[in-house]
């Protein structure tokens, strides 16, 4: 099944006007905890999210922050631990968005869609963790919901992944798949350079 990535699609030098949105999913101080989650890929995320905000801020898009507050009990993420506070890279400012989710999709259990739409946003740029599942799951829902949506690979981060039998495969290799499968079936995927050079 071939499904095709939404129609309002972003180009990259209107990026920042009034009718996108930089979405940073789950950078949370949970995904410090390597005894958990076990290896992950692009030490350098913090850095180019922060090149992100610092791009965005100077524009006129919309700025969504997406943090998970999970109901398992075990999760780093559960919302009164540390683990649930935004990492001070992605710190919200006063006046942008902040939406709170409990599943890997950001707009299942939130008002996402329609601050979205009642903002006038049909673009989405989106960056964050964990890129197999968060990221994915609401770019993948994004598209559906007919939002043209890019994604920042290099501000993204995964986790390595061990299936049942034992067969194990590294966080980088994890996170390109998962980029593969997304591109051009419901995103583009940019670096973040791509976003911010024409400015």
């Amino acid at each position: 099944m071939n499904h095709q990535a939404g129609q309002a699609k972003l180009r990259i030098c209107d990026a920042r006007d009034e009718g996108a949105a930089l979405m940073i999913i789950d950078v949370q101080q949970a995904i410090d905890d390597s005894r958990y989650w076990g290896e992950r890929n692009n030490p350098d995320m913090e850095d180019r999210l922060a090149d992100l905000l610092a791009c965005w801020r100077g524009g006129n898009g919309h700025i969504v922050h997406v943090r998970h507050f999970s109901r398992t009990p075990r999760s780093p993420y559960r919302s009164g631990q540390p683990g649930a506070d935004f990492k001070e890279c992605v710190m919200p400012r006063q006046g942008e968005r902040v939406v709170t989710k409990h599943v890997n999709s950001a707009f299942v259990g939130t008002d996402l869609e329609s601050w979205l739409r009642r903002h006038g946003v049909a673009r989405l740029v989106v960056a964050g963790v964990a890129t197999a599942h968060s990221v994915s799951t609401t770019v993948r829902h994004a598209a559906c919901l007919d939002f043209g949506v890019s994604v920042v690979a290099d501000a993204c981060a995964t986790f390595a992944v061990e299936d049942r039998h034992g067969q194990r495969w590294s966080a980088d290799e994890v996170h390109r798949l998962n980029l593969a499968l997304l591109d051009g079936e419901y995103a583009e995927i940019a670096s973040t350079l791509e976003v911010v050079r024409h400015y």
